[in-house]
This record gives C-alpha cells, structure tokens and sequence, in this order.
C-alpha cells in the first residue's frame, strides 16, 4: 500500500520540526555549564580502561569488551558523562561485528547521555553519529544512514572536525555508502562527480598526516573502492593490496577493515567469474575466524564472506553446496540483527538459480519469489530516500542558514518573518517537487511489478509445459512397450498356435470338423487384428513415409472396421517434420479419430491435412454425429478433450471446437511453425 501525497506531506512536515528542535538542541548544548564534577584520578582511571580495551581489540576482542564495559560502570558512578558516552560509544562499534541492533541501541544511548550532559566535544559525537550511519547502512534503512552521513560531512566542511584520520574515514564510509545505494553509475555525471569528490577530500585531509608513508596508504583502501565501483577490477585490486601490505606493515589495519578489503578482493574475482581465485582470499577470512576468542567478534562479517564462498561454489556449478551454505549462513545471520543488504538479497537468487540447475523447479520458484520481493523492498526503499536524501541536505542547509541570518539579522520581529517566509516557501517547493519524484517513482515501480510478475508467469507456464512433456514421453515410451509385447509376444504365440492346429488338422483328418476350421480362421483373424492393434501403436509408416501417410492408411484401417466412413484429404506439397513432432500430431489424430468411433454415432467423418506453404500444418477432424454437450471440456474424462488440449499446447499449437448438439462436431488444430528435418 502506498501512503497518500497529504500524508507524505505530513511526514515532510514533521521532519522539518524535527529538524528545527535538534538546531535549538545544539544552541542550548553550546552554552550550557559542564556538569562533571568528578575527580582527575577517577576520570584518568576510566581513560586508561578505555585505552587498554583498543590495544587489545584485534587480538582479545572479549578482554576489550570487558574493560569497555568496566569503564561505563566506573563513569556511571562517578558521573562521569565523557566516559560514558566513550565506553558506551566503543561498546556499540564492538557489537557491530555480531550484533547490528546493538550496536544502534548503544549509540542511540551514548547520544542521548551527551545531550543531556550538554557536552560540546564535536569529535567525541561524530564517532556516535558515524557508528550509526554505518550500522542504519547495514540494515537497509538508507534514510536515517544518509543523515547522519551528511551531519557529518557538513560538520567536516563547516571545520568543526579536525581530526584527519577521522575526516578519511568519514569520507571513505560516505563513498561506499554511495556505492552500495548505486544511486548511479559510472555514466551518471553526478554520481562520478560526487564519488571523486570524497576521494579529493580524503586526500586532502591526508596531506594533513605529518608521517608521509601513513598519509599516502591511509586512502588506499577508497581509492580501490572508486575503482570497484566503476568496474575497473584491476586496479581496485591493485590499491586493495597496497593497503593491506603498507597497513600491516605499520600495524595500522584494523581487523573489520582487513576483513572487508579482503571481501571487497573476493567480489572482484566474483564479478569476472574467477570462483577459484575468489575462494583463496575467502579461505584467508575464515582463518582469521579460527583465532581464538575472535570469532564472536567477527561473526557478521563471517556470515557475508559465507555468501561470497556459496557464490563462488555456485559459478563452480556445486549446485547443492552452495544452497546447504546459504540456509544455513541466512539462519545464523538473524542471531546478528536485522540486515536488507545486496548479498543477503543476491543468496535468494542463488539459491534460485542452483535449485533450478538441479531441476528442483518448485524450490527455484520459492526463491526466486522471495527474491523478486526482496529486491523489489531494496529497490523501493531506494527510490524513497532519493527523496528523503534530498530532505535532509536541504534541513542541514536550512538549519546552518537561520543560524547565519540570527547573527546578521537586525530586529528580531524581521529575523522571524524572514525565516517564516522562507521555510513557508522553502516547504512548498520540497512537497511539489517530493510529489512529482514520487508520483514518477511509483509509475516506474508498478511497471517493474507488471515485468516481474510475467516473469513469474513464464516462468510458471514453462514448468507446466515441462511436466506435460514428460508426461506425454511417458506413455508414448509405455506404448511402444505394449505395441512390441502385443506384436512379438502374444502375436507370435497366435501364430504357433494356428501352425499347430493347422499340423493337427492334417494328422488327425479334422478338415471335416466345421468347429475346427473356425477355430483356426478365429486365430487367424485374432493374430490379423494383434497386428493391426501394434502398428497402430506404433506405426512403421509413420516412421518411413511422414505423417500424412499414416493418418491416411489409418482412417481408412479405421473406416473398413467401423460404422462410420470416414475420408482422408491432403492439400498442399507433402512436408516432414522431426519424429518425435510427428508422432505426437498421429496420437492426436488417433484421438479424435476414435472419439468419433466411440462417442459421435456419425456416418460419415472427414480428416483433411493442409501443408501451408510457410511450413505450417493445419488439420480438420469434422463429423455429422449427435455434437457435443456446452460443458464437454469441463467433464471430458471420457473424451480425452483435456489430453488432446494438453498435446496441442505442449505443440505450441492452437484448438479451436466448433460444436452443438445434433449437428456434427468440427476440430480446427494449427500448427504454424512446426520443427522441419
């Protein structure tokens, strides 16, 4: 269902407020007294705990939790607000690694205890706000990831930030936010345009790093991104492996970020189609998840690499690997959080794709399903926060520009009407040019649900027609069986069976007896009709003179055997077609044949054959029996109306039934471009 435009409006609305209490937030934060009243010694204890839980973060992530944990407790209570949001702040970014709900709860709290301390440390509440740019990222709600991003980076514009690691890392984030929204590509001049800019900003703060060796490969790692995300695999992989050499060797590479360069190179051999080389630098990812008390820690991230190993067996064509690893990667993956990420949608459609490699095409529906749905809720939320995106620049350059206007303004009666009139402006361009992205959004979005939807269909229509050709192969190999069992089996003992009558009748002087001589002109005529019964079954002159020599020699087998005489006519240059065509056309023909017998009590009948000269076939079976009932397809047990239908389908052909009751029945098949030999 999708919300109404007044209530779009609304939420617009409601945004714009929000957006105003948070700037009266930040005045109020700036001026008021720092409440903490604790002691140095007591404060430098909760440092010192917060700085031995970073030592030993990569190699005893448990022990890191621990002293976090003790350095929340001891700030708690001590009122201590700079240390609790610290601790509570490195608590968050530990779970992001296991737990993604939380890593938000903790930061949310962290934010909260700055507020209302009234602390001012800019740094201190950019660490919060990246933590759950990051972590909304992960969970696909890419409206609230996109705030605090441009908080952030409006912050580091405005020179409120300083720290250039920071600055780095922000903008790297903020770049593979943009990569993984592919909110455009390498031919969308704003999206190149945007993605070079973090690189030149990155850069720049770099320059900033006194060390030259740290300051060059400290953006190694964007700088293999904005390769990444143009397709230039090489060189993405060549900077990738620059920044894990230069890192490491100044031990400056963290453990979730050696992770994800190491799973950014696996894409790039996963996107050329390389499993096998992709499979190496994912081995080197689950070993890190043997060390000892380093697996809790890294759980999520071993999750994804799980998704990227079922890809890669998936390309190696190891079908049912693949689909055990994603069952089982997707279950342990709720255990950390809530996720809406493209490798968790992209397993649906592996394991899809591996369930119908298998032909488990009931399976391969239920995935491609959940695919299609989950693809479309990304796809949609995505075209929604184009909106919202746009809502939260213009609240951050709405929010910088009062502040601007209460220092320039002259008289506070002309500050406010100035900024009435322009945020009652300001909101009336936002909600038309919101509805008109949303009313084009939602017409793009229903015509890839009607696309999606016959996708289905298809996809449908083909398992059908799958299953009705082995059904159709089926009993046409069980009737070869029967034709051969009847010619050579029971047929021959007839034949033995009349020789030694025949053998006993000049032995024992019988050719007087009248009962005799019947019997063997019964066996006679019985072995005669055996015969004709086989190759009716399974017709030689089908297989050596095509179809319409068959049909002929049939209706008139037929025709000197019943009540009904029927004719045979043929129009155009006799055509051949593939064997296994051919005799499904003969079975039909058969079919309606003997309904004809059976049910029509007809005197006449006629079966005409058409070869077009497009290479099409048309057939006529016509009657002047008793018709048919209105409702003959529905309750068709007895005709073989319904098989006759399902044979013609599966032919790519069409029927067409003319009938009434009492006045002959007429069976229009066409057939336009039957398989040649």
């Amino acid at each position: 269902m999708y919300p109404s435009k007044k209530i779009f409006f609304g939420r617009l609305c409601l945004a714009f407020v929000i957006a105003l209490l948070m700037a009266i937030g930040n005045i109020r934060a700036q001026i008021k007294p720092n409440p903490e009243a604790q002691s140095v010694s007591d404060s430098s204890l909760v440092l010192e705990l917060i700085e031995k839980g970073k030592k030993v973060l990569d190699t005893e992530p448990d022990q890191a939790l621990l002293f976090y944990n003790e350095a929340l407790n001891k700030s708690k209570t001590i009122n201590y607000a700079t240390g609790v949001v610290m601790a509570a702040t490195k608590i968050s970014a530990w779970y992001y690694g296991s737990n993604i709900d939380k890593t938000i709860a903790e930061a949310h709290y962290a934010a909260g205890v700055y507020d209302k301390a009234g602390l001012s440390n800019t740094e201190l509440m950019a660490d919060i706000h990246l933590t759950l740019a990051e972590a909304y990222d992960e969970q696909g709600k890419q409206d609230s990831s996109a705030y605090y991003y441009y908080v952030l980076s409006q912050e580091m514009e405005t020179g409120k930030i300083n720290n250039p690691n920071l600055a780095i890392n922000l903008f790297t984030k903020l770049a593979i936010f943009w990569i993984n929204m592919d909110y455009g590509t390498a031919d969308n001049e704003a999206f190149v345009t945007t993605l070079s800019s973090y690189v030149a900003k990155a850069q720049n703060a770099a320059k900033q790093i006194q060390d030259s060796a740290d300051a060059v490969s400290s953006i190694y790692f964007l700088q293999g991104a904005y390769y990444h995300a143009f397709k230039k695999f090489d060189s993405a992989r060549y900077f990738y492996l620059e920044y894990l050499m230069k890192r490491e060797a100044m031990n400056k590479l963290s453990i979730p970020r050696k992770i994800s360069t190491l799973t950014n190179i696996t894409d790039t051999y996963l996107r050329q189609d390389k499993p096998v080389e992709a499979l190496k630098y994912i081995g080197m990812v689950q070993e890190m998840g043997k060390m000892p008390g380093l697996s809790k820690y890294i759980v999520f991230y071993l999750t994804i690499t799980d998704l990227l190993k079922a890809n890669a067996l998936y390309q190696l064509k190891q079908y049912r690997p693949a689909i055990t690893l994603i069952d089982s990667t997707l279950a342990k993956l709720k255990t950390t959080g809530g996720h809406l990420r493209g490798e968790v949608v992209e397993a649906y459609k592996i394991s899809a794709d591996s369930y119908k490699a298998l032909g488990e095409f009931k399976k391969a529906l239920e995935f491609d399903s959940l695919y299609i749905k989950l693809n479309d809720s990304l796809m949609k939320k995505e075209k929604v926060d184009m909106v919202k995106r746009l809502e939260v620049r213009y609240r951050i350059a709405e929010k910088d520009k009062e502040l601007v206007e209460q220092k320039l303004t002259i008289t506070e009666v002309q500050s406010k009407v100035r900024a009435r009139n322009i945020f009652i402006v300001a909101i009336s361009l936002l909600a038309i040019f919101g509805s008109s992205i949303f009313t084009l959004w939602r017409r793009k979005n229903i015509h890839k649900q009607k696309l999606q939807q016959e996708r289905i269909n298809n996809f449908q229509k083909e398992m059908e027609i799958e299953s009705l050709s082995a059904t159709l192969a089926g009993e046409e190999k069980e009737r070869n069986r029967i034709a051969k069992e009847l010619h050579d089996g029971i047929g021959g003992l007839l034949a033995a069976a009349k020789m030694n009558f025949e053998m006993g009748k000049k032995e024992s002087n019988a050719q007087k007896i009248p009962d005799y001589n019947l019997g063997i002109k019964l066996l006679e005529e019985a072995s005669i009709e055996l015969r004709k019964t086989a190759h009716n079954m399974m017709p030689e002159i089908l297989l050596q003179n095509g179809i319409a020599s068959a049909v002929r020699h049939f209706c008139k087998n037929i025709g000197a055997n019943s009540a009904t005489n029927f004719a045979f006519q043929l129009y155009g240059p006799e055509l051949r077609f593939e064997k296994t065509f051919e005799l499904s056309v003969y079975r039909i023909v058969q079919e309606l044949v003997h309904n004809i017998v059976k049910h029509a009590k007809a005197t006449t009948a006629v079966v005409q054959m058409s070869f077009q000269p497009d290479g099409g076939l048309d057939i006529t079976v016509e009657d002047n029996g008793v018709g048919l009932p209105n409702d003959a397809m529905e309750k068709s047990d007895g005709m073989g109306l319904k098989s006759i239908a399902g044979r013609t389908k599966t032919l790519n052909g069409k029927l067409d039934i003319q009938s009434t009751e009492g006045n002959g029945t007429s069976m229009y098949i066409e057939f336009e471009a039957p398989p040649h030999i």
